[in-house]
């Protein structure tokens, strides 16, 4: 790959009890537990293929979570509870985390942060080469791969505190312009593959029926 090799990955994940929550119209707790392992170790897979990244890191409160990155070779770190409560217990959040990888990484003299989601079932070493191509070729800036519904399916920050993770419905945007204010240059890396995430029971019906052409 072409690009300095101080380029982190950080993939956060819920616990697997929890994940791909809004198909559970389609499928069984047990089913929704074993998509997202299926989802996880597919992207630790795709992750770790990658040549001169500095680390592969998860990002999870959950044991078994941890347990399987270790396993298969990244790093894992446990998200810390802020001390935030809601009127359901402790919160968390996927921009804490990201918060929390984000220290992580600079502590260590990372460069740049590369976010990735596990749910991209199309993910390939050559998407995540495109977006680092596009932060060696520039540096200091942001690169985003939006998700088809607005969402951000892939951020590269340089330097990793250059902007606060803004993630949830329509980050694409507030990302954008989170960039353009702080005066950053945006790459924005248009990707089929990284467009595409399993949330919806119209996604995985799609993502079934692909797999069984494949078969």
């Amino acid at each position: 790959m072409a690009h300095p090799p101080r380029l982190w990955i950080t993939i956060p994940a819920k616990p697997l009890a929890e994940g791909k929550s809004r198909l559970s119209a389609a499928l069984t707790g047990q089913e929704r537990q074993d998509l997202t392992r299926q989802l996880l170790e597919r992207t630790l897979a795709v992750a770790l293929s990658l040549e001169r990244v500095a680390g592969v890191l998860v990002v999870s409160r959950d044991p078994d979570v941890l347990a399987l990155a270790a396993q298969r070779g990244a790093l894992a770190l446990a998200e810390e509870f802020t001390g935030t409560f809601s009127v359901y217990g402790p919160e968390w959040g996927l921009n804490r985390a990201v918060e929390q990888a984000v220290a992580y990484v600079q502590e260590r003299g990372g460069d740049a942060l590369l976010f990735l989601p596990i749910d991209l079932p199309l993910l390939r070493a050559e998407d995540i080469q495109a977006l680092a191509q596009a932060w060696a070729e520039r540096e200091n800036c942001l690169v985003i791969a939006p998700s088809h519904s607005g969402g951000t399916n892939g951020l590269l920050l340089s330097p990793p505190d250059v902007i606060a993770p803004a993630f949830g419905t329509g980050s694409f945007a507030r990302h954008r312009l989170l960039a353009q204010q702080a005066g950053l240059r945006v790459e924005i890396v248009e990707s089929a593959n990284l467009a595409w995430d399993v949330d919806t029971p119209d996604e995985y019906a799609l993502l079934v029926g692909n797999q069984q052409r494949a078969g």
